[in-house]
């Protein structure tokens, strides 16, 4: 190749230092762009243009460009692998862990039908006799009404009772204070009335001794009415203690 065309530039070839900095840089994605901004200056009439050690240089600046980043993009590619099946590995284990769990949830999800249809049918029972309860507890509240009325029936039956029974006291006490009464007073008559007759009998009693006395003395021829006692019936009579 021959010497470059004057007004063209061509790349300098690197220091060691600058290709270790090179080297050491992070890595990054391909660029066909810088590529392509190398490649131009090349000389299009790079027949006619003698080879030179500086333009071996930067081919060898180029190549060392493109194996370099040809290397980092293996390296990323391979890190993007690695993190590829790592990222697979993840969602193999967390579809295993879901898959998992998602059976557990299913498990528990028949048991907790199970346990609503159990519940279901309690409740169901428990409706039933909550309806029973009820009717129950309506026939008593209509009994225990029915008593109720009863028990103010009989209240006001024994009140009626009761005030009657004090009227029939009352009137019996009237009656026992009447008929004390009218007994004292017939007892009154009935003394007032004995002794009258006593005295009507007494003097019944007399006359017909009188009278019978009279007789026995005009049959006898008797004038007078002096009693003669033999002396002994007279002594008699005197001795004998006065009762």
């Amino acid at each position: 190749m021959g010497a470059p065309i004057p007004g063209q530039e061509l790349p300098s070839a690197s220091s060691p230092e600058e290709e270790s900095a090179d080297d050491a840089a992070p890595a990054s994605p391909f660029s066909y762009a810088e590529l392509e901004v190398k490649l131009k200056q090349i000389t299009p009439d790079w027949k006619a243009i003698k080879p030179s050690a500086q333009m071996f240089d930067m081919i060898e600046t180029i190549y060392r460009c493109l194996l370099v980043r040809g290397l980092r993009s293996m390296s990323q590619q391979h890190d993007l692998f690695t993190q590829l099946l790592q990222t697979a590995d993840y969602m193999r284990t967390f579809s295993s862990r879901h898959q998992e769990i998602e059976n557990q949830l299913r498990l528990r999800t028949e048991e907790a039908e199970a346990s609503l249809s159990t519940l279901r049918e309690e409740n169901e029972a428990l409706r039933v006799e909550l309806a029973e309860a009820k009717g129950r507890e309506e026939s008593t509240a209509g009994r225990l009404h029915e008593a109720e009325g009863e028990a103010a029936r009989l209240r006001d039956e024994l009140s009626r009772l009761r005030t009657e029974v004090l009227n029939e006291k009352k009137q019996k006490e009237d009656l026992q204070l009447r008929l004390d009464v009218q007994k004292e007073e017939l007892e009154r008559e009935f003394a007032v009335e004995r002794d009258e007759l006593a005295a009507d009998y007494q003097k019944q009693v007399d006359d017909t001794f009188i009278f019978g006395y009279r007789c026995c003395m005009k049959k006898n021829g008797i004038k007078r009415d002096t009693p003669s006692i033999p002396p002994s019936e007279e002594k008699k009579l005197h001795e004998k203690p006065a009762p």
